[in-house]
C-alpha cells in the first residue's frame, strides 16, 4: 500500500512537471509573405532560435503583402488586437504609415538591436525621431543588367559603363538601337520604378527630408531631371513598353531588350533562362546628370521585421529578432544560397557565400558587388504617402510626355497631392 502511494505521488509530480513545462513553452507568431523568400528565412530563424531556447516555438504564417496591410489596418483601426502576430514584416515604403498612423503599435527596438550594424538608408526607413522600430532585412539595391554581347556589337566594352550617367547611357542606347534594332530598356507606363530609382540615387523623394507629411513635387529638380530622362528615352524609341510582371520577364528572357534597370531580387529571373547564361553582366546604375550629389546607387523595395508592442510576448519577440536577423551572420550566410538574400548588414561582403563568382553573369562577383553598392545608397524619407502620391506623379509624367509644360504638370500634381493627404 505504501509503494502504491509513492507511485501515485511520483505520477502526480510528473504530471505537474509536464503541465508546468507545457505552460512555460511560448509560441511566437510571425506574419510575412513570399513562400520562396521571406517565409523560409523566418522559418530558419525560428529553428536557430529554438536551438538556444527550446521552450520557444516559432509559427510562421504566409500572408500576401496586400492582405497583411489590410489585416493590420482593420485590426488596429478597430482596436481589435487579439489576432495580431508577435512579429510582422512590413515593406519600407509603408513602414512610417504604421509607425506614425498607429503610434502605440510598434515596439521601439533601439538599445535591443544594434542598428549601427546596418546600412544607413535602411535604418532611416524605420526610424521616427529618436526611435527605431525595424530590424532591416533584405536589400533592394539596384543594378543595370546589360546584355554584354549586344553592347559589344555596338562597339562598347564593360569599362564603358564605369561612372555612367543617364545622358551617356542614352547615347549608348541610340548606337545600340541603330546597329541592332534593339531598345535598351523595358518600360511599364503604369509604374514609376525607374523614377523611384533615380530619386533615391540622388537622395531625394516625393517627401520633404524632415517632414513625413510634406509633399515636394513642384520645383523638385530631381523629379524634373527624372521626367526629362523618361522623355529622352521615349522620344528616341529606346524603351519597350510592357504591362505586368509576365511581360516584364518576357522582355529580357526572350531577348527583346539590351538592358534592364532593376534590383538584386531579379537575379533568379535571369538565371532561370539558361539559354542566355554568360551573356549578361551587372553594372552600377546611371546617375542623373547635373544634379549635385547624385550617385550611381539606389534601392527598389525591401522590408524589415517589426514587433507588435501590444503582444504579451513583445520582449521575447524583440530578443528573437536581436539574436537572429539582428546579428546572426552565420544565418545570413546560409540564406545567401537558400533564398538569394542580399542582406543590409554592413561589412559582410567577406562572408563565404558572397565571395562566390556567378557563372551566369560571366563569373562576376555579383553578390559581393550588391553588398558593396548597398552601403552607398543615399537615405531618404519615404514619408507616409508614397503609394498615394505616386498615382498623381504618374499622371503628371504622362501629361509631360504628351507635350505639356513640366513646371505646370508638377505644380498641378503638388496641389492634388496636398488635397489628397489632408
Amino acid at each position: 500500500m505504501k509503494i502504491k502511494k509513492i507511485a501515485l505521488a511520483l505520477l502526480g509530480a510528473a504530471t505537474l512537471s509536464v503541465a508546468a513545462s507545457a505552460q512555460a513553452a511560448t509560441e511566437l507568431k510571425i506574419w510575412c509573405w513570399d513562400d520562396n523568400f521571406n517565409v523560409p528565412a523566418a522559418k530558419l530563424a525560428g529553428e536557430r532560435f529554438a536551438q538556444k531556447h527550446p521552450d520557444v516555438t516559432v509559427k510562421v504564417e504566409s500572408i500576401a503583402q496586400d492582405n497583411t496591410i489590410q489585416k493590420l489596418n482593420a485590426a488596429l483601426g478597430a482596436n481589435n488586437l487579439r489576432g495580431l502576430p508577435d512579429i510582422v514584416l512590413i515593406e519600407d515604403y509603408r513602414s512610417k504609415n504604421f509607425a506614425l498612423g498607429y503610434p502605440d503599435f510598434l515596439k521601439d527596438l533601439k538599445g535591443i538591436v544594434d542598428h549601427s550594424k546596418f546600412v544607413d538608408y535602411k535604418v532611416a526607413a524605420s526610424s521616427v525621431g529618436d526611435k527605431t522600430y525595424g530590424v532591416p532585412f533584405d536589400s533592394g539595391v539596384t543594378a543595370l543588367f546589360i546584355r554584354m554581347d549586344i553592347f559589344e556589337k555596338a562597339g562598347y566594352q564593360l569599362s564603358d559603363f564605369k561612372n555612367l550617367t543617364w545622358d551617356k547611357f542614352i547615347t549608348m542606347g541610340k548606337r545600340v538601337k541603330a546597329m541592332t534594332g534593339m531598345p535598351i530598356l523595358p518600360y511599364d507606363p503604369s509604374d514609376l520604378m525607374e523614377l523611384r530609382t533615380m530619386l533615391q540615387s540622388a537622395g531625394s523623394w516625393y517627401t520633404d527630408s524632415n517632414d513625413v507629411n510634406k509633399v515636394t513635387l513642384a520645383d523638385n529638380e530631381v523629379i524634373k531631371a527624372g521626367f526629362e530622362v523618361y522623355k529622352k528615352l521615349n522620344d528616341e524609341g529606346l524603351v519597350l513598353p510592357y504591362s505586368g510582371w509576365n511581360q516584364f520577364l518576357s522582355s529580357f528572357q526572350t531577348g527583346k531588350v539590351a538592358a534592364v534597370l532593376s534590383s538584386c531580387w531579379l537575379v533568379p529571373s535571369f538565371e532561370s533562362n539558361t539559354a542566355d547564361a554568360g551573356k549578361w553582366r551587372v553594372v552600377e546604375i546611371p546617375r542623373l546628370d547635373n544634379i549635385p550629389g547624385a550617385t550611381n546607387y539606389s534601392n527598389q523595395g525591401g522590408s524589415q521585421w517589426y514587433v507588435n508592442a501590444h503582444s504579451a510576448n513583445a520582449d521575447l519577440a524583440a530578443q528573437f529578432l536581436a539574436e537572429t536577423f539582428g546579428s546572426d551572420q552565420e544565418m545570413i550566410n546560409e540564406l545567401v544560397p537558400k533564398i538569394g538574400l542580399i542582406s543590409t548588414m554592413k561589412d559582410i561582403e567577406a562572408l563565404p557565400n558572397y565571395q562566390k563568382p556567378n557563372a551566369y553573369f560571366g563569373n562576376q562577383l555579383v553578390a559581393k558587388h550588391f553588398i558593396e553598392w548597398n552601403a552607398k545608397i543615399p537615405p531618404v524619407n519615404y514619408g507616409m504617402h508614397t503609394k498615394a502620391v505616386e498615382s498623381i506623379v504618374q499622371e503628371a509624367l504622362q501629361r509631360y510626355l504628351g507635350g505639356e509644360d513640366i513646371d505646370t504638370v508638377l505644380s498641378d500634381a503638388q496641389v492634388m497631392a496636398e488635397m489628397q493627404i489632408q
